[in-house]
């Protein structure tokens, strides 16, 4: 299964960059935050669902473009074709196409691919993460003050009713940054140490819970809890994970 997730990812994201060097046809979502879609995101799902149903015709997929197929099934695919579409639609590097494995509702493969770098993430349970082949960790700073921490958008914190908390965190670190879906490959290289994210869907996590985890990380929701549909994550080195949720649950 990992091998088809990586064609998938590859295959999907080199069609994505394809686009991206075209004018994009660009609509906007019904959702809280009109989130921007593009016929590229619609044909990058397509050609992943192409690629797993041929392989795995009996599997479940829950894709951010198409939905669901086959609730019931053991495994279930989880795709974002194009995760950091405001990024794509303005042509910058940040964004990446994001899949994952589950297995009884966690996990058990993550695949991150960055069209523009080249530069593709992936884990498997128990068998640790790699960048492009070599396997990596996370850093081990463990003092807040000096943790470089990237925080999603202040609306998703007021939509979350966190902003005060956002504040307080983007006070208490030693610098705070947001690089789209880069974020995370900042925290899987080591040069960042969390990512805290206050609006986002399982096709947002599934993936990138288990390179953060199987890379000496942790990813928990803004509750301390594994979760993968509660729309918060916290993604870290571990080390400083605790004194984010501090602050986060400050009253």
């Amino acid at each position: 299964m990992l091998n088809v997730a990586i064609e998938a990812a590859k295959a999907a994201g080199n069609l994505a960059l394809k686009y991206n060097k075209s004018r994009l046809n660009i609509q906007q979502k019904k959702d809280l935050f009109s989130s921007p879609v593009t016929q590229a995101d619609k044909d990058a799902e397509q050609l992943i669902r192409t690629i797993i149903n041929r392989k795995f015709p009996d599997h479940g997929i829950i894709g951010e473009e198409f939905g669901q197929s086959k609730p019931n099934a053991e495994y279930q695919w989880i795709i974002d074709p194009i995760d950091g579409t405001r990024d794509y639609v303005r042509q910058n590097p940040f964004w990446s196409t994001l899949i994952a494995v589950l297995k009884n509702q966690k996990p058990i493969i993550g695949v991150c691919y960055f069209p523009n770098s080249r530069q593709l993430f992936h884990a498997q349970t128990g068998k640790g993460a790699f960048i492009n082949g070599k396997k990596n960790r996370v850093s081990e700073i463990a003092i807040l003050h000096k943790a470089y921490v990237n925080i999603s958008s202040p609306h998703q914190f007021k939509a979350a009713k966190k902003e005060e908390q956002l504040f307080k965190l983007s006070k208490s670190v030693g610098a705070s940054r947001y690089f789209s879906s880069m974020s995370y490959a900042m925290l899987w290289q080591r040069q960042a140490e969390a990512l805290v994210v206050a609006g986002g869907s399982i096709w947002d996590f599934a993936a990138t819970s288990i390179i953060t985890e199987e890379a000496g990380g942790k990813f928990t929701d803004f509750n301390g809890n594994y979760a993968l549909d509660s729309g918060t994550a916290v993604f870290s080195n571990g080390k400083i994970h605790e004194q984010i949720l501090k602050i986060l649950n400050d009253k």
